[in-house]
């Protein structure tokens, strides 16, 4: 009796997608939140680094309660006015997923294409991976733009450089989960632009640096404005400052 009665209360005890994500999508209503069922499912797959159709192909599976948890924090995140990469703390970019926090910048599929641009510039000049040499992402950030080329490219090393050292905490974290994927070594080094690489001859300068004025701050998305590191993302003398020193100084 005992025996019948514990594994009826563990029966209804279990958590599976579809009751999770019924249970998220009216959190997220009651929060205001616009089309909470489809944020309900990207709360899940975002946890679990999965396809955006996951949650319907796998309705009845059972959810872990790390999982349960974590996306109940993501879910209260997303009401008080978080990107949901922050709130899932991942965000895909290129072939890679990178752990992402607000110490460092969401990275944008506009910055997969400088990938792109580079990798295609590369994959014409040079014949042999020793050819590549060494190349030096300023501002890394995540960490997003220096992965993806240690882990598609052929360089002999790559060195990444923060001013921010809570940034480089990110990349180095993300450097360490990417390891069996990437191709070359990377290192990182703190400092302001190309301070950290004045004794370095590189093949390659790459940079995705603040952009932004600080006369545009009004017009952010508060998504923006109130969640993403300011100094990444605002530069002086019309947001080209930053722009401006690493262009000249890298000559």
């Amino acid at each position: 009796m005992s025996e019948q009665h514990s594994g009826s209360a563990k029966s209804l005890s279990t958590l599976v997608v579809r009751d999770l994500i019924a249970e998220l999508t009216e959190t997220l209503k009651l929060g205001g939140v616009a089309e909470a069922r489809r944020a309900a499912h990207d709360v899940i797959t975002g946890i679990l680094d999965a396809p955006r159709s996951w949650g319907i192909r796998n309705a009845d599976v059972e959810v872990e309660p790390s999982v349960a948890t974590e996306a109940r924090k993501a879910v209260r995140m997303i009401i008080a006015g978080a990107p949901l990469f922050y709130a899932v703390g991942r965000a895909p970019f290129r072939h890679l997923t990178l752990r992402v926090d607000t110490r460092v910048l969401i990275p944008r599929p506009e910055t997969e294409l400088l990938v792109d641009i580079v990798l295609r510039h590369f994959r014409t000049k040079f014949r042999t991976a020793s050819d590549w040499g060494i190349a030096v992402d300023i501002g890394t950030g995540s960490g997003a733009i220096a992965l993806s080329l240690a882990s598609e490219g052929k360089f002999v090393r790559m060195i990444a450089t923060d001013s921010s050292l809570d940034a480089l905490s990110v990349a180095k974290a993300n450097a360490d989960s990417l390891a069996p994927a990437l191709n070359c070594p990377v290192e990182f080094r703190s400092g302001s632009l190309l301070a950290p690489v004045a004794d370095v001859r590189a093949k390659l300068l790459v940079s995705n640096p603040p952009y932004i004025s600080f006369e545009e701050i009004g017009q952010l998305p508060s998504s923006v404005r109130s969640w993403e590191p300011p100094t990444a993302l605002f530069s002086s003398r019309n947001g080209l400052d930053a722009t401006a020193a690493i262009v000249q100084k890298g000559h």
